[in-house]
């Protein structure tokens, strides 16, 4: 069970800030911001008059956003339940919803910790890789593979950061296994991605140019590759 203060966040949207933004006007970082909002933190006094002002509110109204904290049960998939616990019986529905979820998990990509997607993100793709190791041929495993190959990626990202890049080889370990997801699809764009990622801990990780640039170059073939296939297909 979590805490929200939906109202605190919805006053920030209506003022047409982001977390980011709200936080560089109030001097504060984005996840003192993030703590406001999930009612694990509050606003020290003296920062309150200057929070009211940027949402566009009293101080009295403030206090009541403050004081509204409510509970949030997580929903529960019923049907991504029972194909957890009956592998075998994993559809085309319940990959997609899984695929979905880890789409969503990308997109906290750049505005929540690393460290605190890690729990969400690690099961998420847990949960992929094993229906994928149960998926009948045809569209259902395809749509598992492209889910992992996305949340490898991911997770190898999420790895990287919160290790502050020291752990080279869990992150590495990652982007192998989405290479490898996107090859057996044939997913050019995945494995662009993919490859990019390790470019980058080859470059700021091993300190090695030589092979971060032939990485970037495998990337850029990967993408080529795929739009000519893609082309080629459309004519």
């Amino acid at each position: 069970m979590a805490l929200k203060r939906h109202g605190l966040a919805h006053k920030r949207r209506s003022a047409g800030l982001s977390q980011e933004q709200l936080a560089e006007r109030l001097g504060v970082e984005r996840s003192t911001v993030g703590r406001w909002e999930r009612a694990e933190t509050d606003p020290l006094p003296f920062i309150r008059p200057r929070l009211a002002e940027e949402l566009r509110i009293s101080l009295e109204e403030l206090s009541s956003l403050l004081d509204d904290v409510r509970c949030v049960e997580p929903q529960r998939d019923e049907r991504l339940t029972h194909v957890l616990d009956n592998p075998a019986g994993v559809d085309l529905v319940a990959a997609a919803r899984l695929r979905q979820r880890v789409q969503a998990l990308g997109e906290e990509y750049d505005r929540v910790p690393s460290a605190l997607l890690l729990a969400a993100a690690g099961q998420c793709h847990g949960q992929v890789a094993f229906l994928r190791q149960n998926a009948p041929s045809g569209r259902v495993l395809r749509e598992l593979l492209e889910a992992e190959a996305e949340s490898a990626t991911l997770m190898g990202q999420l790895v990287w950061d919160a290790s502050q890049r020291r752990d080279h080889a869990t992150t590495l370990a990652y982007f192998d296994a989405a290479l490898a997801a996107a090859r057996k699809v044939g997913d050019g764009f995945a494995e662009a991605h993919a490859q990019l990622r390790r470019s980058y801990v080859a470059l700021y990780g091993l300190r090695n140019p030589s092979e971060g640039l032939a990485l970037a170059e495998s990337a850029a073939r990967a993408v080529g590759v795929k739009s000519n296939e893609t082309g080629a297909s459309d004519r």
